[in-house]
């Protein structure tokens, strides 16, 4: 896991997380007309809180299913089952492609990014180093490094 790049999207444009060793490295811009540049360097021991969410359901393909189910019953089986036949479509596509977010506490800050497919397992494994750091109270070997 060291030496990887956490690529996706933060604040509506393209977000890095680097990591070397225990240092993490956030790249990101803030802002839609002038984007200002946003970099922050601290360690996997400076987190306070993490999160990983993997949102595999689709809210409204359940809706239309509920929907669907009961355009059967007062509308007929015609409209009841194209509306079933979308909500199923729409909650087979979210379970096959999730929506995969990443969530740092920094306490002063939080940085959220939703991450792409291809660094989904580096994403996952920073989660679980930041818990084991967490849980064990580990320190730092070394201060960090000015940037």
């Amino acid at each position: 896991m060291s030496g990887a790049i956490i690529a996706g999207r933060a604040y509506g444009h393209r977000a890095t997380l680097e990591l070397a060793g225990d240092t993490l490295t956030w790249r990101a811009h803030r802002g839609s007309l002038q984007p200002t540049p946003e970099n922050i360097v601290t360690t996997i021991h400076d987190v306070r809180d993490v999160r990983w969410i993997e949102q595999a359901f689709s809210l409204p393909g359940g809706v239309l299913g509920v929907l669907g189910g009961l355009w059967t019953y007062t509308e007929g089986l015609v409209w009841g089952a194209l509306a079933l036949a979308a909500a199923a479509a729409m909650i087979a596509h979210r379970r096959l492609r999730p929506r995969l977010y990443l969530g740092l506490d920094l306490g002063n800050r939080e940085l959220v990014m939703k991450v792409a497919v291809a660094s989904a397992a580096d994403a996952r494994a920073l989660v679980g180093r930041i818990e084991r750091a967490r849980a064990t109270g580990e320190l730092p070997a070394t201060p960090p490094a000015l940037p």
